[in-house]
């Protein structure tokens, strides 16, 4: 693992839900939160402490039902603390470490050390400090042998509970009894300490260390996944201002307007100055913006003067083509998706004025749809759905999709065939004021 900063997202802040799911239930729900934050650890210990608990009711019943002329009351309390005491500590260890912002490799071995720490800690506690406890309190209840030491009692979960028998008092010093071999439930027996020790690094969290280890990981490949998809998305957007800027000046734009300025030269040079002077403004217009202009800093009045500049140049060329720009004052500093509004424009006269015969009319408006929005569209009277393809190579598709991603459901594109001919498209999104 690399040596990196340990904490890519706040602490306290739920994990990511392509990383923690949406169906955690009440027992499960810690799991949201990074590994050893305290949220994860205030629910993982109220979730842990329920069964805890029950295991802990359970044993007392049974060491009660087990030996009914003994109240082994202080065995069940070392017990006790042998259980809550990593429950309530360990994952606070662990948030305490976290909350260091060490690189990520020292503070793995941190959380290592505290965990072993932990379980060295509770093993001392069970062995110098639980033990005069139990003592204590067996005496004050009675529960102590001839010498006054406590009864000492062997557990077998769920089957019973039978005291620990040291010798027989009443037999003579000459037959002295038999030595045994050290019990598999002598507190002090390594198998014994082993399984304490084992027990007590599980509930105070030790486990957890895999999880943490995955969760930096997943967090990694989360974070290069949505670089990935934000890179995707800016190489999209560069794409797209590359093909309408490579459309607005591409060689044979150039060369009809040029053409139609030459021919008019000498039968009209009001309208061929009319031409340029149209050219000029729409250069003018259009690359600035197409330079300069992002998804924040697009209004519906910069859109609508590239539209309004390309239609002018339209119909210099096409002078049987009417046009209209409109919106309301309200609505020219709101924010526009840049680059959609010139693309229907581009669609309209190359698929509807351009094919159609005699006079032809394109009207662009801006307004606030019924719900809300803003709603742009681009009406024509030409030849209707004559071919699928959007002009200059950028397809309707692409509008759609760049739409969603901006957007998501909250935006639209739709193409309506109008009943006295041509299409209305009109492209709907939220209505926000521009920055």
């Amino acid at each position: 693992m690399q040596d990196a900063p340990s904490v890519p997202l706040p602490l306290d802040a739920p994990l990511p839900v392509e990383l923690a799911g949406q169906g955690q239930g009440w027992f499960t729900r810690y799991r949201r939160y990074p590994v050893f934050s305290a949220p994860w650890a205030r629910q993982r210990t109220l979730a842990w402490l329920l069964p805890v608990g029950l295991v802990l009711l359970f044993i007392a019943g049974g060491a009660v039902l087990g030996s009914p002329d003994r109240r082994p009351w202080a065995a069940v309390l070392g017990l006790s603390m042998s259980l809550l005491l990593p429950l309530l500590l360990g994952p606070w260890l662990g948030v305490w470490v976290r909350r260091r912002g060490w690189p990520l490799r020292q503070e793995g071995r941190a959380l290592l050390a505290a965990m072993g720490l932990l379980v060295a800690g509770v093993l001392a506690v069970d062995r110098f400090v639980a033990e005069p406890v139990k003592q204590w309190v067996a005496e004050r209840i009675g529960d102590v042998d001839a010498s006054g030491q406590r009864n000492k009692i062997a557990l077998q979960i769920g089957v019973m509970v039978e005291p620990v028998i040291r010798g027989d008092p009443a037999a003579s010093a000459a037959e002295p009894a038999p030595k045994r071999a050290e019990a598999p439930s002598d507190p002090a027996s390594p198998l014994n300490l082993g399984l304490r020790g084992l027990l007590a690094f599980w509930l105070g969290g030790g486990f957890a260390l895999q999880a943490w280890r995955r969760e930096h990981e997943a967090l990694a490949a989360l974070a290069n996944a949505r670089a990935l998809t934000e890179a995707q998305a800016k190489r999209r957007e560069a794409e797209l201002r590359l093909s309408v800027l490579a459309a607005q000046v591409e060689p044979h734009f150039l060369f009809n307007t040029l053409a139609g300025v030459r021919s008019a030269i000498a039968s009209d040079p009001a309208r061929a100055s009319e031409m340029i002077d149209r050219l000029v403004d729409y250069l003018r217009a259009a690359i600035p913006r197409l330079r300069s202009d992002g998804a924040a800093q697009a209004t519906v009045g910069g859109q609508l003067d590239i539209v309004r500049a390309y239609l002018g140049l339209m119909a210099s060329r096409l002078p049987r083509l009417q046009y209209s720009v409109a919106a309301p004052p309200e609505l020219l500093h709101a924010h526009c998706p840049p680059l959609m509004l010139i693309s229907l424009a581009e669609n309209a006269v190359k698929h509807g004025v351009e094919r159609k015969i005699g006079p032809a009319r394109v009207d662009v408006r801006a307004e606030r749809s019924a719900d809300g929005r803003l709603a742009l569209t681009v009406e024509d009277d030409g030849v209707g759905f004559g071919v699928s393809a959007s002009g200059s190579g950028l397809g309707l598709s692409n509008l759609r999709e760049r739409l969603a991603q901006l957007y998501g459901e909250r935006a639209s594109l739709e193409l309506k065939l109008r009943p006295q001919g041509g299409v209305a498209a009109t492209i709907t999104v939220p209505l926000e004021e521009s920055a």
